[in-house]
């Protein structure tokens, strides 16, 4: 708790959630959403008051984000949000100014690497117009030869057939019934694995997809809520627009909402797209091959809740595999998992 000292002693102490929003208030309309969510981010990786950050908490939790493999751009957002943020703490007064804000962690290319980009670019289109050049005549000749030369007899030439469907977007089939077929263990095990993640965050069950942070349930499904919720966890006040079965912040639902064309925030999108960021981390490999343990880790800075049980990872491991087990037992009992 802290105060700003040139407002005058009559002022009471004002707490992290307090500047946050004093903060966040100041923000465009567009930007008020992942504010509040950048600095929830790091208040849940610091653990600590915003008073007593240090630059080598932020030079951390910056190399966390490139262990991620960000976007750049979503990487380069956060620490600018961060930087505003103390920036504004320092110039009320509100925090004190124990970090150096010349000194913030962002990544740069020097001068010397621009130089070296460019010329590799240049190289590189240079020789492009020499290949396309000698190659021209003969791809004009291929060309020109396939246009004209009729089709071999017996066979039929279809439109359709030159096209490339585009792939299907993978899904995850629910039901009461399991499905035996040998070729569904993969998928088996995958359904298996969200439904640990729902116990886990407390979203078990068809009311889970309807659930926000809190456990407050909103009615609509045709986009994610974004309404923050603020309630204690893990001893602390926090604040989230967190949503859905597996608690999707805003910011993480639309960049996927955007890379697939998703429209609404259905359960089965809210499925797709649990799959698909447990694939981007590197995890649907593991979990399709049962190998629970390394698809946790990977995965415990997604879901925070995989270290609830006991307050680590390591320690929260044995709840987890035997919720997974009991999970997997509907759809495909006898199944173990190998670590």
């Amino acid at each position: 708790m802290y105060a700003p000292e040139h407002l005058g002693s009559y002022l009471q102490p004002i707490s992290d959630i307090e500047l946050i929003r004093l903060w966040v208030d100041r923000k465009s309309p567009r930007s008020k959403s992942f504010s509040w969510q950048t600095a929830n981010s790091f208040q849940r990786f610091v653990e600590k008051p915003l008073a007593e950050v240090t630059l080598t908490d932020v030079q951390t939790f910056a190399t966390a984000m490139r262990a991620r493999k960000l976007p750049p751009r979503f990487y380069k957002q956060t620490l600018l949000a961060l930087k505003s943020l103390f920036a504004f703490g320092q110039q009320t007064g509100i925090l004190p100014a124990a970090i150096p804000l010349h000194g913030w962690p962002m990544r740069q290319r020097s001068q010397h690497s621009k130089r070296l980009r460019l010329r590799l670019g240049w190289s590189l289109c240079i020789c492009s117009c020499f290949f396309l050049g000698r190659m021209s005549p003969k791809l004009w000749g291929q060309t020109v030869s396939a246009e004209i030369s009729p089709p071999p007899k017996g066979v039929t030439v279809s439109s359709e057939s030159s096209r490339t469907s585009p792939q299907a977007l993978p899904k995850v089939p629910t039901g009461d019934s399991p499905d035996k077929g040998e070729d569904n263990i993969e998928r088996d095990r995958v359904k298996a694995f969200l439904d640990t993640i729902a116990t886990a965050e407390g979203t078990a069950g068809s009311e889970g997809y309807h659930t926000q942070y809190t456990g407050t349930k909103f009615d609509s499904f045709s986009d994610h809520p974004r309404e923050m919720r603020c309630g204690r966890r893990y001893g602390k006040k926090l604040c989230s627009d967190a949503a859905g079965r597996y608690q999707f912040l805003s910011t993480t639902w639309d960049r996927f909402a955007k890379k697939f064309s998703i429209t609404d925030f259905s359960p089965q999108n809210q499925d797709f797209v649990a799959v698909e960021l447990i694939r981007e981390k590197g995890a649907l490999e593991d979990i399709e091959a049962g190998r629970l343990e390394p698809a946790i880790r990977k995965l415990a800075y997604i879901w925070p809740s995989f270290r609830r049980f006991g307050g680590s990872v390591d320690s929260s491991i044995p709840k987890l595999e035997k919720m997974y087990l009991q999970n997997l037992g509907i759809y495909r009992p006898g199944l173990v998992v190998s670590n």
